[in-house]
């Protein structure tokens, strides 16, 4: 009697959490202090601020920058991704002007708090001092984890030669993982067949190319998450292509030693959560 085959099957599900945050308005009173708040910038994205500055307002304002800097990692927003200009919505009076600044972030820009000095300068206007202006923003860290396919679903069997002793999935299943920090993938496998014996393992890997496995592991239905994966931050400049923006996982799995367990089908989850790590 010919001995039916294992064959199990594996659903994903991800878990891809990122955190953002409501801008907050910056005072307009002395000192002139512009807060853009906590942003976690997933793609391409400006926020604007609204502010007075005490000046006449038939006066030309000019301001200058070098940029903001988050003084714990070095890391900059360079000047021309901050703008300035005159808020045409506002009432402008003889003693206030009103301006608009703008700022625009990148999906690349790495997580910390930004501050930088501006100054607004009032040429021609003689003996006027500059108004200096703290502005500030900081760059929350944040993950994405998607299937590259609306059905994400790992089959393993046996091909046609009966005497294999380790029986694999067909074809690996891909994800894609995007973060502006590094990362860690955790995983966990979750057992959705009644077994009378014990649950045998199975060889999950995971690799960065369809053909690498940069994890191989044994692991059983029913533990706890395990690390799987981690990596450096994936996006470059503004992440307008997918090159640009996801790298690329594979999952593969397989049963070793196959004959030596009860015949059936057999159903697993694997569960993926994926989460920012500290630089």
């Amino acid at each position: 009697m010919k001995k039916r085959t294992p064959v199990v099957w594996f659903i994903l599900l991800l878990l891809a959490v990122f955190l953002t945050t409501p801008t907050k308005a910056a005072p307009t009173n002395k000192p002139f202090i512009m807060d853009f708040g906590s942003i976690a910038p997933v793609s391409k994205i400006t926020r604007s601020l609204t502010f007075t500055l005490p000046v006449a307002a038939t006066q030309a304002v000019r301001f200058e920058t070098t940029g903001l800097f988050a003084v714990r990692t070095g890391n900059r927003i360079p000047a021309e991704r901050l703008t300035f200009t005159a808020d045409s919505t506002t009432k402008r009076d003889n003693a206030a002007a009103a301006f608009q600044a703008t700022i625009q972030l990148l999906p690349s820009d790495p997580p910390g708090e930004y501050e930088g000095l501006v100054y607004a300068v009032c040429p021609g206007a003689e003996g006027a001092p500059s108004i200096p202006l703290l502005v500030k923003v900081g760059i929350l860290p944040w993950i994405r984890l998607e299937p590259a396919n609306t059905q994400p679903l790992l089959t393993v069997d046996t091909s046609s030669f009966w005497t294999e002793e380790l029986i694999t999935t067909r074809h690996p299943v891909k994800l894609l993982l995007a973060s502006n920090a590094p990362w860690c993938l955790a995983l966990r496998i979750g057992n959705e067949t009644p077994l009378d014996t014990l649950p045998f393992p199975l060889l999950v890997g995971i690799g960065k190319t369809i053909n690498t496995m940069d994890f191989k592991e044994r692991m059983f239905p029913g533990g706890d998450y395990r690390p799987v994966a981690f990596g450096n931050p994936t996006v470059a400049g503004d992440g307008a292509t997918a090159a640009n923006y996801w790298t690329e996982l594979y999952i593969t799995a397989s049963v070793a030693n196959w004959p030596h367990y009860p015949t059936g089908d057999y159903n697993f989850r694997l569960f993926l959560t994926a989460k920012t790590l500290a630089p």
